[in-house]
């Protein structure tokens, strides 16, 4: 039996359009419910012309309105907001396609945070599936212009992230060697010099875990925050941090007497120099993470 087209369309973007999701949520499990809805919703309709752009379409409004029903628990979130890590085991990762929709890094995901939910669809809708601004407005119930508007301001957001790179094997390896030596003897010296003068360190706790309630900046913040909580561990011998591919580069996570207890996900600057520490403590963004 020949195999249907449309639903050959839809799983040929059913990866492309969890990524999507994901981007609008920030919630692996919520960004795959959202793409079994979708394909209810599609096979229901006439067979279209252009079954990505009318995907995405449809993914964007079941997104939106998850959004709305969802704004009220992130207005009362404890701490710095980071999305559920996505880790897969280290030669997991999946090739690089160079697709702007599956860019999913920490710093991307804290920019498109910043943006409205229409903001991110106008950007969504028209610089990844190429949907003209007149059906945009129509998906969003606004003015053609009012979208291109918003389209616009999400560009200039998301390019203020393009000093910043994914980090290397080579910067996570040697992020740990210089950490576990700054443990040892107490020098934080090397460390701070990996890190980078404007450095960040975002901690998600969500109120549950012991996490810095504030976004740390400066190597010497960062340095001294991260050396002092590790020596208040209470289970060093059964700590184990391991490397792993987390939001699709490299990473560490962190168990203790076998239980995950945060993940760290890292951007470097141009100068390769740690620009960005980003760490998800939260037990219920680390409950779906298979290790």
């Amino acid at each position: 039996m020949a195999e249907d087209p449309r639903l050959a369309a839809y799983l040929g973007e059913r990866h492309r359009l969890a990524r999507l999701a994901y981007r609008y949520l920030g919630s692996a499990s919520e960004a795959e419910d959202i793409v079994q809805d979708a394909w209810l919703r599609f096979a229901g309709v006439d067979a279209p012309e252009d079954a990505p752009r009318l995907l995405s379409r449809i993914v964007t409004n079941l997104c939106l309105d998850r959004l709305r029903s969802a704004q009220a628990r992130r207005e009362t979130y404890v701490g710095p907001w980071l999305p559920e890590p996505i880790v897969e085991r280290v030669g997991a990762v999946e090739p690089d396609t160079n697709d702007a929709a599956l860019d999913i890094s920490f710093s991307v995901m804290r920019a498109l945070e910043r943006l409205s939910p229409l903001e991110r669809a106008a950007l969504f809708l028209h610089d990844l599936y190429d949907v003209p601004f007149d059906e945009i407005a129509e998906t969003l119930k606004r003015t053609p212009a009012a979208c291109r508007q918003m389209a616009s301001r999400a560009r200039r957001m998301l390019r203020q992230e393009q000093s910043r790179f994914p980090a290397s094997n080579e910067d996570v390896a040697r992020f740990v060697a210089v950490f576990e030596k700054a443990m040892r003897g107490g020098d934080i010296e090397p460390l701070k010099a990996l890190l980078a003068a404007d450095v960040e360190y975002v901690s998600d706790g969500g109120g549950k875990v012991l996490a810095a309630i504030n976004v740390l900046l400066g190597s010497e913040a960062v340095a001294k925050f991260m050396v002092g909580v590790a020596r208040k561990n209470p289970d060093p011998v059964h700590t184990v941090v391991a490397p792993a591919v987390i939001n699709g580069s490299p990473g560490l996570v962190v168990t203790i007497a076998g239980k995950l207890e945060q993940t760290m996900s890292f951007e470097v600057n141009a100068h390769g120099a740690i620009s960005g520490v980003y760490v998800v403590r939260n037990p219920e963004k680390l409950a779906d993470v298979k290790m």
